[in-house]
């Protein structure tokens, strides 16, 4: 409709605004949602398993928790490599996701 509207008043473009730079804050809110949007289809299985494989990759040497360079592979999870920060925040959604079943199972 903008498109129009401007292409009929011969107004010119609006001035285009520089992208906001990435934050630490957005770059985990992005990871906690990507990871929200997909664990929240697993069973309880698949999360306490997946939880279990993540403890076990940040207790080992060299897990460091950056923001965007994908080192760390977490076996059964996926086979793509992620950064430290985007693995706890799927931490941080598995165990949102735990206590959110646990408070329904206590209704």
């Amino acid at each position: 409709m903008d498109f129009w509207r401007r292409m009929m008043n011969d107004a010119p473009p609006p001035e285009r605004q520089p992208p906001e730079p990435l934050s630490e804050e957005r770059i985990t809110t992005g990871y906690r949602m990507y990871w929200t949007k997909l664990a929240i289809a697993w069973d309880t299985g698949r999360r306490g398993h997946i939880a279990g494989r993540l403890a076990e990759v940040f207790g080992s040497p060299g897990f460091e928790d950056n923001m965007l360079e994908r080192r760390f592979h977490v076996p059964d999870l996926d086979e793509q490599a992620h950064s430290g920060a985007s693995l706890q925040a799927l931490a941080e959604v598995l165990r949102a996701l735990d206590n959110f079943d646990s408070a329904e199972d206590n209704e």
